[in-house]
């Protein structure tokens, strides 16, 4: 995985974690910033839904399955080839931090969450969830026929939590879990792919991490990798070249726990001081911080191969 610098953080060859390690750390917080604490959000979830995937014989459950629209829909699967997936960090900034990845459709959403903490260095600290949004373009009201512009207004047609906390109420929300969903399900949905995008609406997709900092990730969908692409890249066989693979982005990680938005900022403007400063922050950066750094911060340095290798362990 990229390094805050250059710092190697441990992986095992487990599919069912495939950050090993990292997932225990406890982070401690960075001093304070003359603001309170954020507190974290529980995960939103929910259990009065099942997912097609699960066994289930009786007959008034298989209508249900069939009568609703929170269950994974029939998809296309005549196209195999890798989904070309645009990371965003969206509350990052000078460099915003992106990375530009290529996923198998079937890749469910528990493990792309392991991709994302590796492909953006985070060091699995905190609760995460995932938000699937349709924007539909509308006509902004408060202007006149001649300058109107078009807006986009999101809508949240469902959230997909990790499988021990899909037990809340979201109301009209849809809640499923994670592990029952692969990319495939959502961005061929026809509900979501037919009369929506027909009709000039957006899909999106967007994973939050830490509910407490709530570092936005916007997954944006690009396109399809020729089927030679990996082979190309790493040089090996297609049959032998990984599965999941980072092509390119910009911007070294983010810290654990430095506060979201303001926090980092103060951080790199911190590391871009030659003298004076504040002491404290960059010694905790560099010494306790779970993804910080003893040889310090470079806000646009990031190590792709490093990714990749660490990209190697997700199990397909």
């Amino acid at each position: 995985m990229p390094k805050a610098a250059k710092a190697k953080t441990n992986t095992t060859k487990s599919q069912s974690n495939p950050l090993g390690a990292r997932s225990a750390n406890v982070p401690k917080k960075a001093p304070s910033r003359n603001s309170k604490a954020a507190q974290e959000k529980p995960s939103p979830s929910s259990n009065d839904l099942q997912p097609t995937s699960a066994p289930d014989n009786s007959a008034a459950q298989d209508e249900r399955t069939e009568t609703s629209h929170n269950t994974p829909s029939t998809s296309r699967q005549d196209d195999e080839r890798n989904y070309l997936l645009h990371v965003m960090n969206t509350l990052t900034s000078d460099p915003a931090i992106t990375r530009i990845l290529s996923i198998p459709p079937s890749l469910t959403f528990g493990t792309l969450h392991h991709v994302l903490q590796i492909a953006f260095g985070w060091a699995g600290c905190h609760s995460w969830s995932w938000s699937i949004e349709v924007s539909t373009p509308v006509n902004d009201s408060g202007r006149n026929d001649s300058s109107r512009r078009k807006i986009s207004l999101p809508k949240t047609v469902m959230v997909l939590n990790p499988g021990h906390s899909v037990d809340m109420d979201l109301g009209d929300t849809d809640v499923q879990d994670e592990n029952r969903w692969t990319l495939r399900d959502v961005f061929e949905k026809k509900e979501w792919d037919g009369t929506a995008v027909a009709s000039g609406a957006e899909l999106q997709i967007i994973y939050e991490y830490d509910h407490g900092d709530s570092w936005e990730h916007q997954i944006t969908l690009l396109g399809r990798a020729e089927k030679g692409l990996h082979s190309a890249l790493t040089g090996l066989p297609v049959e032998k070249a990984q599965k999941v693979l980072c092509i390119s982005g910009e911007g070294h990680p983010c810290a654990e726990d430095c506060g979201s938005a303001p926090g980092w900022e103060d951080l790199k403007k911190e590391f871009k001081k030659q003298r004076g400063g504040d002491k404290d922050l960059r010694e905790w950066y560099k010494h306790q911080c779970a993804n910080g750094d003893s040889k310090g911060l470079d806000p646009y340095k990031w190590d792709l191969m490093d990714v990749n290798a660490d990209l190697e362990t997700i199990k397909i």
